[in-house]
């Protein structure tokens, strides 16, 4: 019995040396709980449109705390049921739960079922790592119990709805809400509620940016929990799942529908700011025109998807999609269909039934493409689905005002610039045809050749120096000879072909390339480009005669803000896309207005050209569309003045236009140079974009012409010799001028003009 005792005493006193060596252990060095009683609440940036309405948020490290503030009941009661149905009667850990977890666990071998209760989530969230350890379990349950003392439960509840994340970046309810939805918390419906609550166990894995049919799953099973806890109805349950859920959110488009702008926005504001103020809580109050932003993306989508169809080839079936990524994407777009309808020139993944017909599953429902939907693959022949699909093919269609047309994912990528010319807001800006595809924003990044785009700088320059819009420039084959193992270079016109005596006039309307480069060559190329310098592009020009051709490479932004040099009558424009800052707790921190074009002497400094030189180039570029290159936007039906351009072996197509209060700017290329393909010219593939636009973007305004500066006279010429008419003439018209630039009347034969060029 003594020996008995003794060890007794023993076992007593190596008990409590492991109670109190365990204790140390789980309680060294564990974190303080007092931090979680005054959550920072999120400043949260918001770009703003010019309407007022937001057109995306940053959300400081992807987080919004709410603190309780605007969570909704049924919010909070979904998460309740799916995770912890026991919340509000533990004391922070549930022993039944843990029990049945470790039995789980013991019989697959595996860790297969958790335990943990929001408390527990809470610590692991705030105050713990996630490794998966004996000792991280001990001290995730002491710290769960001392927040269960320290905290009532409705605060325990606001800090894990505040920082659990929720997938694709994330973090809390609030940010799920806008990144899924793009709407307040407080504006969740029953659906959507059950949606976000089903994301706890695993994010990724249940988001329905990824899997669709799993996030479905999860939002039954957390409505039926609600309905096993009182919460809601069987019919509440039944209608919230049927449904479908407004998802707006992208897998790359971070709490924003307009990306590219987004991103523009921010690479600014941390240009002038540094990147830290983006998390410092701020609002960009932007021009930006959501009306006319979506005008643009699908001017761009329809222009990019119908030089596709023209050129006419089809690479046929998407390549490597699984059977499980099949059921994924067409779910989701089911849903998407379900709420949206069928979107104009909006891409469509579609399921091959039968081939002969060609039979498609597309949005949950069967439908036959009639031949039509498949024509232009071979325009000048027959072409036929058999062989090249076959069934259980995913294929792309197109929504069209002619129905459903077999697609594909366009490689021709596009962008599109447009300023109010009024006030210099930028109103529309798009920067590729899907920014899930490519981040690059062409609009302001890609320096592409202007080919004929930058002939109206080269024409100025000569209107300044002495050319009238009739003086004579003779089209003839000429040579120029470089380096003595060059070959020489004999620039043609688009035509191949020379068309003798022309007016300055014909020679930009037309873009007529030899005439460009002989006025290149009478005003000398150092004065061009100091010309050029004028219009405050950032431009790499060429010293050499290819400058005429637009060899020089810009970005689509700075080439329209060269010119909207000539709409506002030589006027240098700043334009804005942010029109000012306000910074919380701050009040305003920016304004583009301060301090501008209204100062005494402003307009002097702001001055590129004359008012009668920038005149004369826009009276010339409406002549570009009544009678020109640039005829397609003939159609607007209103005044209208622009320039088309194509660069060698029509890589890039563009077309720049503009009324008295809008200009706009579209260019369209392949990122890798290749050529766009036969005749795919400025004319053909980038102005139906700007006219596109334009439509939208004028419908219901008031028509207005040009106004004619004081300085410009209009007279009567001979198109012949470019001198005033006289009796004699037969070919008349009447050709603006500056009033102090006004041709002899004396009658020049052709022979003294023929003359003058030879010499």
């Amino acid at each position: 019995m003594r020996w008995l005792k003794i060890f007794a005493g023993l076992l007593v006193c190596g008990m409590l040396l492991l109670g109190f060596s365990a204790y140390w252990f789980v309680y060294r060095g564990l974190p303080s709980i007092h931090e979680l009683k005054q959550p920072e609440p999120t400043r949260l940036s918001t770009i703003i449109a010019s309407d007022g309405s937001s057109i995306g948020y940053i959300p400081p490290k992807g987080m919004i705390v709410q603190g309780g503030k605007d969570i909704p009941v049924r919010l909070m009661q979904a998460f309740i049921a799916a995770e912890d149905s026991t919340f509000y009667k533990h004391a922070g850990l549930d022993i039944t739960r843990i029990v049945a977890a470790l039995i789980a666990d013991i019989r697959a071998n595996s860790y297969v079922q958790g335990a943990s209760t929001i408390t527990q989530q809470v610590v692991r969230s705030y105050l713990l790592s996630r490794e998966k350890t004996i000792a991280r379990k001990l001290k995730e349950a002491v710290l769960a119990l001392r927040i269960e003392r320290t905290l009532s439960k409705d605060e325990i509840l606001h800090l894990y709805l505040d920082r659990l994340y929720l997938g694709s970046g994330a973090y809390g309810v609030g940010a799920a809400s806008l990144r899924y939805f793009n709407k307040e918390c407080r504006d969740l419906n029953l659906a959507e509620m059950t949606m976000i609550a089903g994301l706890a166990p695993a994010p990724a894995r249940y988001s329905p940016l990824n899997d669709f049919p799993a996030a479905k799953r999860r939002q039954r099973y957390v409505l039926t929990r609600m309905v096993e806890e009182g919460y809601i109805t069987e019919s509440e349950a039944a209608d919230a799942y049927k449904e479908p859920l407004m998802i707006t959110g992208e897998s790359v488009a971070l709490f924003t529908r307009y990306p590219y702008v987004m991103d523009y926005v921010k690479s600014l504001v941390s240009e002038r700011y540094g990147g830290d103020i983006l998390s410092g809580g701020i609002n960009v109050q932007t021009t930006l025109s959501p009306l006319l932003q979506d005008a643009a993306i699908q001017a761009v989508r329809k222009g990019i998807i119908d030089l596709e169809m023209r050129q006419g080839a089809y690479r046929g079936p998407e390549q490597g999609i699984s059977e499980t990524r099949k059921e994924r994407i067409l779910a989701f777009q089911e849903n998407q269909m379900a709420w949206k309808g069928e979107e104009p020139y909006q891409l469509y993944w579609a399921e091959v039934v039968s081939v002969s017909p060609l039979v498609v599953n597309i949005g949950g429902r069967t439908m036959e493409l009639p031949p039509q939907s498949y024509a232009w693959i071979n325009p000048k022949g027959s072409w036929t689905p058999t062989g090249v699909l076959e069934p259980g093919n995913v294929i792309r269609l197109c929504y069209t005002h002619e129905g459903f047309m077999l697609s594909q994912e366009p490689r021709v990528q596009a962008s599109l610039v447009a300023f109010d010319l009024r006030n210099a807001g930028t109103v529309a800006l798009v920067g590729g045809f899907d920014y899930s595809q490519s981040q690059f924003n062409r609009a302001v990044k890609a320096r592409r050749q202007s080919g004929s785009a930058i002939k109206p700088f080269i024409y100025a320059a000569a209107v300044d120096k002495g050319f009238t819009p009739a003086s004579i420039i003779f089209d003839t084959p000429i040579t120029f000879q470089g380096e003595e193992d060059d070959e020489p270079w004999k620039p043609k016109n688009y035509e191949d072909r020379f068309y003798g005596a022309t007016t300055l006039r014909t020679g930009l309307v037309l873009s007529r390339n030899v005439i460009t480069i002989k006025i290149l060559k009478d005003v000398g190329i150092g004065y061009a480009i100091g010309y050029l310098n004028r219009f405050g592009m950032e431009a790499e020009f060429p010293r050499d005669l290819s400058l005429a051709l637009g060899s020089g490479s810009m970005t689509p932004y700075d080439l329209v803000k060269g010119y909207s040099v000539f709409a506002t009558y030589g006027q240098r424009i700043n334009p804005r896309l942010v029109d000012y800052i306000t910074q919380i707790d701050v009040g305003p921190i920016y304004s583009a207005r301060s301090g501008s074009a209204a100062e005494p002497g402003a307009e002097n400094e702001n001055r590129a050209i004359s008012e009668q030189t920038a005149y004369i180039i826009t009276n010339i570029l409406t002549d570009v569309v009544q009678s020109g290159t640039g005829w397609r936007a003939k159609k607007l039906g209103r005044p209208v003045a622009g320039k088309t351009g194509t660069s060698d072996d029509n890589r890039d197509a563009w077309f720049i236009g503009y009324t008295p209060e809008m200009i706009c700017g579209v260019w369209v290329g392949y990122d890798d140079m290749m050529p766009l393909g036969e005749n795919e010219t400025g004319s053909r593939a980038a102005c139906p974009i700007f006219l596109d636009f334009m439509q939208a973007a004028l419908k219901d305004r008031p028509v207005h012409d040009f106004q004619i500066p004081e300085g410009i006279v209009f007279a009567k010429v001979d198109t012949k010799t470019g001198r005033l008419a006289s009796e004699s003439s037969q070919d008349i018209r009447f050709e603006c001028f500056k009033a102090d630039g006004l041709p002899p009347r004396e009658q020049s034969t052709f022979d003294d003009l023929l003359l003058k060029e030879v010499y």
